[in-house]
């Protein structure tokens, strides 16, 4: 009998033990004791009541209102996005130029993908407010552009990015995330594509299939498949590592709560509340990977 879609032997649940419950009490025991011996000696006038304010609140006319972490959580979603959605393109191109039969799109993909993932994120983040923000934008004309379209087109780029104001900032921003991702996006398709074997290559190649034919038919659908939890875990970390970008004050959530702070003065409130917006978020699209892998 086959056993194709069980797990191995190593991998299967053999259920709850004693010695599982003796662990996880030993565990408990542990973090009840470090959990006291800290507030044994902390004092701490806690105060919350700034906190819902500061993710929801009714204004004077009676109307419910975003508050500053809840507006800075959309805009980390939203930069996040951006950024997954640019990184993943990129290093899709820079996977298939990794592994192209021309040199020089070998050199220039390795290039780009050394020099991104080699540099610290706080320097790109940098590098392209610097840059692209003072120089590259201008040029385009992009920003002018989007501010001189009707209300409805400003109202749905507001609702993609940030307000207008704030574009200059937004989109170097996502950019610089997006090549930092891109590098480890890159070497995660790179392993995926070699993944599925010279078989599968020959094999198209028979059927009389161009080589985009062969990537987009045959080894894309399977490497996509194969890289499926590796890249789950890249989005994720793109979301962590947006927190970056605060140092370029684009009001994100960890930048709102960094201000949050400083105006209150309810330091271990709002930076557990920042904490536990991103754990949730994170954990949610954990369980949503998981069921789509499943």
């Amino acid at each position: 009998m086959s056993d194709a879609g069980h797990p191995p032997p190593q991998l299967r649940s053999r259920g709850f033990r004693l010695r599982d419950g003796a662990a996880l009490a030993v565990l408990a025991g542990l973090a009840v004791w470090l959990g006291w011996r800290v507030l044994a000696d902390f004092t701490y006038d806690w105060q919350w009541g700034v906190i819902p304010r500061a993710l929801a609140y009714v204004g004077e006319d009676g109307e419910w209102h975003v508050g500053t972490l809840t507006r800075g959580l959309g805009l980390t979603l939203r930069l996040s996005l951006w950024a997954s959605a640019l990184g993943l393109g990129l290093g899709l191109g820079l996977a298939v130029g990794r592994l192209s039969g021309r040199l020089y799109c070998q050199l220039l993909a390795r290039t780009a993908v050394e020099v991104n993932r080699n540099l610290p994120p706080l320097v790109l983040i940098f590098v392209a407010f610097y840059f692209l923000s003072a120089q590259l934008l201008p040029w385009t004309r992009l920003i002018g552009l989007i501010r001189g379209l009707g209300p409805t087109v400003q109202a749905v780029a507001e609702a993609a990015t940030t307000s207008l104001r704030d574009l200059d900032v937004f989109f170097p921003a996502a950019l610089a995330l997006a090549l930092y991702e891109a590098a480890y996006f890159s070497e995660i398709f790179r392993g995926a594509i070699l993944a599925t074997g010279r078989g599968q290559w020959e094999a198209a190649h028979c059927l009389g299939l161009s080589r985009w034919q062969q990537y987009r038919f045959v080894i894309l659908p399977q490497a996509f498949r194969r890289a499926g939890p590796q890249l789950a875990g890249q989005f994720i970390s793109t979301v962590k590592d947006s927190s970056i970008v605060s140092v370029v004050s684009l009001a994100e959530l960890t930048y709102s709560g960094q201000q949050l702070s400083t105006t209150t003065h309810r330091l271990f409130e709002v930076w557990l509340t920042v904490a536990a917006l991103y754990f949730l978020v994170n954990f949610g699209l954990s369980a949503l990977f998981r069921r789509l892998e499943s």
